[in-house]
């Protein structure tokens, strides 16, 4: 036969519990992952429109200003500008190989514009933050006999001619060579500056979606942080509810068992203790009859324990001296045994001086039980953020790994002779009062118990 599904405290398998996890898991990354993609692919073709737009406008200027033969002047810029605004022109200039602007229409965001070298791509397009920039290369020079018009400006007015010295000699002067093809040519670019507006649309239109796409696999993922936290919340609490129904059968059974132990177990007892006074000295049969009351009195402790620890009656505040407090506990089990510090005791707090004792005499006897012979248990009291916090170091081997908890629960012993319930009775005592108990090991060894206990045991934490 197959083994059966592994369950949780719900009566559900395993997988059944977490399969919402990993599919809200699952879906959110997919949606992530499937928005990214889309986001990058319309990054891609936003630059692709880039492109595509600087291409258009280099065709509309080299057809509006190829026809003219010339450079153009700034009037006609300005119309260029104008009619190309709404395709997002911005400035239009006309610049120098050194980066001189000549004449522009616009403002322009990019600073000077700085042709390409001769090796470099003279159609290529330069982009900064929301614009970019064409350029237009110059026409070729003019062919021999062709004169060179150069935009207005241009270039500096040549200087003016210099009288020429009188000849050595006398006698005809040779003609002057002509000039070469094309001299005073000065390459001159028509550079567009416009913004890539449906490109940057698309694009920031597909920002918005991944980011609202992320927004929502986010959810996915906090939904299913949400989930876990619900289901551990909920293993825990049918933990606990399993428990206290373990402890209320438990605590029944032992108030029947300690009433109805408890009356024959006085009367052997009482009888014992009778024949033992009757019997002589060191005998072998008082020896047996004492033996008899020790275990009597051993039987009596436990069914006093159940009974201490299935009663559930409220706790009775008044305001006391923690200080006296630690005083009696201490005394009860052994005053020599124990180092009480109260210099931060706070003088007066609201507890039951009879309950919280006992409490705190169960965690000091299982202190020193665990602590070696003459090593002394150090008790101090202290208010800590609203709370009155006892803590017990004792000097034993420590709490064993994973029983931090486990110690706390009835009849669970370490020891031989020992009933299990000191500690059970000392944390319920506490969560009457509306607190809390805990154990750890120290940083030296040995055990740290804490107890703390509100001002008010409405404010249980």
């Amino acid at each position: 036969m197959g083994q059966p599904a592994e369950r949780t405290g719900g009566g559900l398998p395993r997988w059944m519990r977490w399969a919402p996890v990993v599919l809200g898991l699952a879906m959110g990354a997919a949606l992530a992952g499937t928005l990214l993609v889309g986001y990058l692919g319309l990054r891609g073709a936003g630059d692709a429109l880039a492109q595509g737009q600087a291409g258009t406008l280099r065709r509309a200027a080299d057809r509006t200003f190829r026809p003219l033969g010339r450079p153009p002047a700034a009037p006609e810029l300005a119309a260029f500008l104008e009619d190309h605004r709404n395709d997002g022109v911005r400035w239009v200039g006309l610049v120098r190989g050194d980066g001189r602007v000549l004449a522009e229409a616009g403002e322009t965001a990019m600073g000077p514009f700085l042709p390409p070298g001769p090796h470099g791509d003279p159609t290529a397009t330069r982009s900064a933050g929301n614009r970019m920039q064409i350029a237009l290369p110059p026409p070729a020079p003019p062919p021999p006999g062709v004169p060179f018009v150069p935009p207005p400006g241009a270039f500096p007015p040549p200087p003016p001619p210099e009288a020429p010295p009188p000849p050595p000699w006398s006698g005809p002067l040779p003609p002057p060579e002509a000039p070469p093809p094309g001299a005073g040519f000065e390459p001159v670019w028509l550079v567009v500056e416009f913004e890539p507006v449906l490109a940057r649309q698309v694009q920031a239109e597909g920002l918005r979606t991944l980011v609202v796409g992320l927004a929502a696999a986010a959810l996915f993922v906090a939904f299913a942080l949400v989930f876990v936290r619900a289901q551990r919340q909920r293993a825990a609490l049918e933990r606990r509810l399993e428990r206290e129904r373990r402890l209320a059968v438990l605590g029944e059974m032992s108030a029947v068992l300690a009433h109805e132990i408890r009356n024959p177990l006085t009367s052997l007892k009482g009888h014992a203790q009778l024949l033992a006074e009757a019997l002589p000295g060191e005998g072998a049969e008082r020896a047996k009859v004492e033996r008899v009351v020790r275990e009597a009195r051993r039987l009596e402790t436990l069914t006093t324990d159940l009974l201490d620890f299935v009663r559930s009656g409220e706790v009775r505040r008044e305001e006391a001296s923690p200080a006296e407090l630690l005083r009696a506990a201490a005394e009860e089990v052994g005053a020599e045994r124990f180092e009480v510090r109260l210099e931060r005791a706070p003088a007066r707090w609201s507890f039951d001086p009879h309950r919280l004792r006992q409490a705190l005499v169960n965690v000091l006897r299982n202190a020193a039980q665990a602590s070696p012979e003459g090593e002394r248990t150090t008790v101090e009291a202290a208010e800590r953020d609203g709370r009155l916090a006892i803590e017990v170091r004792d000097r034993g081997p420590g709490i064993p790994a994973g029983e931090e908890e486990r110690i706390f629960e009835p009849f669970h012993t370490t020891r031989v002779r020992g009933t299990g319930l000191g500690l059970a009775v000392a944390r319920r005592i506490v969560s009457l009062h509306g607190g809390t108990i805990s154990a750890r090991n120290g940083a030296d060894g040995g055990a740290v118990f804490t107890i703390e206990v509100p001002r008010d045991g409405s404010k249980a934490g």
